[in-house]
């Protein structure tokens, strides 16, 4: 099921034409399977995935208004303002 599911999202990045990062821009036919297109797009997806996440949860809990919103560490809104 999982080498499936890594081959369509290698299908998948063909379809939107992201697989021309994974390849040199002199060659017009596949080099790699879509097996291993999708393999190499899933592990991008885990290390900027994580790079984005952490970068968004420290804006978000610096951010007054979502501090407060969501109970978070941070400054306090003050309501008479």
């Amino acid at each position: 099921m999982a080498h499936s599911l890594l081959t369509l999202l290698g299908a998948a990045s063909e379809a939107c034409g992201m697989d021309a990062y994974l390849k040199a821009n002199t060659v017009k036919r596949r080099t790699h399977s879509l097996f291993r297109q999708g393999l190499s797009w899933y592990q991008a997806l885990e290390d900027w995935l994580e790079r984005l996440i952490t970068a968004y949860d420290k804006i978000v809990r610096e951010h007054a208004f979502f501090s407060y919103v969501f109970a978070l560490e941070g400054p306090v809104l003050d309501a008479t303002k």
